[in-house]
């Protein structure tokens, strides 16, 4: 079973050429950023890079005591900045699924107090300027994009589902499906938001629920996986010549070589375990 860090690069690298123009930096149009995809700049791509590299040849050189395994070592950094870009788009959407549960809050009692869906709109924005205080907030960019086609006379179910779209959240993209239903069909969508606005909000809760109660296993995995490298180099460095085997025979190489596959298998496994979807 993927998890949700490789379904994201795994999207990535799907959408990659599609919007290779894009870098969701200062010079992003909203408009077109994919939520889903995170395109590093020449600088971050160098520095996470250099940072792995520098990570990787430690590592090698702790169980191999070689400048060149180690260099060898070190050439795998070159995979990362996508692994990282991935990781960045995944906290990107669990943010910006944070800051949607609360617009649709502010949404929800802007309806219920009698103003329309596009009114309630430009009220939300209001309320998120508040509650926000970086005006670079995604929702805070979204929502002034919405009131903006709205303004321009765009209907505001093809605004929600332009939304749904780049931001590839299962949340978002259920709201906007069951707005537009309720929307073409006469609904009463004070009743339909509220209620939509409440389940998204407990399955968010629930979310964050699991997230905290996984805090600190995950710290645990991270400490686990640093410790049979921490322990190697200890050994190595105060017990004079007992790890000289390791590091001058075949034997010793082997043993090495295994010993960081069980190392990055447990990290990968406990991964997965606590990588858990809602």
């Amino acid at each position: 079973m993927k998890s949700a860090q490789d379904e994201a690069l795994q999207k990535g690298k799907k959408r990659k050429e599609k919007n290779e123009h894009l870098t969701p930096t200062k010079n992003t149009n909203i408009a077109e950023l994919d939520y889903a995809v995170y395109i590093m700049t020449k600088r971050e791509k160098i520095v996470y890079t250099l940072l792995a590299a520098a990570l990787l040849f430690a590592i090698g050189y702790v169980f191999y005591r070689s400048i060149i395994v180690s260099c060898l070592f070190a050439l795998l950094a070159f995979k990362y900045p996508k692994i990282r870009a991935a990781q960045i788009a995944l906290k990107r959407q669990k943010d910006l699924r944070m800051q949607f549960k609360d617009m649709l809050y502010s949404l929800s009692s802007a309806v219920g107090a009698g103003s329309s869906v596009e009114h309630g709109l430009a009220i939300a924005l209001t309320d998120m300027k508040k509650q926000y205080s970086d005006p670079k907030t995604s929702i805070i960019q979204e929502l002034e994009l919405m009131v903006s086609r709205v303004n321009l006379g765009q209907n505001v179910e093809e605004v929600f589902n332009d939304f749904a779209r780049r931001s590839h959240i299962e949340d978002v993209q259920t709201f906007a499906n069951i707005f537009e239903v309720s929307k073409r069909t006469g609904g009463n969508l004070i009743r339909i938001i509220r209620q939509t606005t409440d389940v998204i909000s407990e399955k968010t809760d629930v979310k964050n629920e699991i997230d905290t109660a996984l805090a600190g296993r995950k710290m645990e995995q991270k400490v686990l996986t640093l410790m049979p490298i921490a322990l190697v180099l200890f050994m190595s460095e105060t017990t004079d010549g007992f790890m000289d085997p390791v590091f001058s025979t075949i034997g010793g190489r082997v043993v090495a070589t295994v010993s960081l596959l069980f190392i990055l298998s447990g990290y990968l496994w406990s991964k997965k375990i606590t990588d858990i979807e809602v």
